[in-house]
């Protein structure tokens, strides 16, 4: 076997220098209990926010459901079908019923039941119940003076912005 360099060749002073060794790689594992349990306060915040995240999505069902169904309507009416307004005042009752409960609001009718919509959303004007009960209830002749559009509006953002007992 031959050596490719010879003892002698290349610079002294290089042939004492030793490779330094890396040190031991830092954990990221915390060695002390403090921050195990604000670790575990941090993870349990966040399970309690997700939590409460779902709560609120599955407790707003009724709202999504009551939104999707007066989209139908509000398209039933713009394909002409005038009859699609009876469903408005129905949809309005299940609405609060869902909101309220149903010993709250079932029985109410007229200016109480008008009163108590005015009480889920204290921020909106009163919502026109006499008209939905007409356009509900009452041939379809006699509502040729109901502003249906100006109906829709209005109850469209009583759903949004409600808020029921259970707020």
């Amino acid at each position: 076997m031959s050596k490719v360099f010879e003892p002698g060749w290349g610079n002294a002073s290089l042939r004492t220098i030793f490779e330094t060794e890396f040190p031991e790689p830092i954990s990221l594992i915390p060695a002390t209990p403090g921050w195990w349990i604000l670790f575990f306060a941090l993870v349990g915040l966040l399970l309690r926010a997700l939590w409460q995240r779902r709560q609120r999505y599955l407790r707003d069902r009724y709202r999504r459901d009551a939104l999707a169904r007066l989209a139908t309507i509000k398209a039933r009416l713009d394909a002409g079908a005038l009859e699609a307004a009876r469903e408005l005042a129905p949809l309005l009752r299940a609405t609060a019923i869902a909101a309220a409960g149903r010993d709250t609001i079932s029985g109410l009718q007229g200016d109480a039941y008008g009163a108590a919509l005015a009480e889920l959303a204290p921020d909106q004007d009163l919502l026109p119940v006499e008209d939905l009960q007409r356009l509900a209830y009452a041939p379809l002749d006699d509502a040729e003076g109901i502003d249906i559009e100006a109906l829709i509006a209005p109850l469209e953002r009583w759903i949004q912005q409600h808020r029921g007992s259970h707020a």
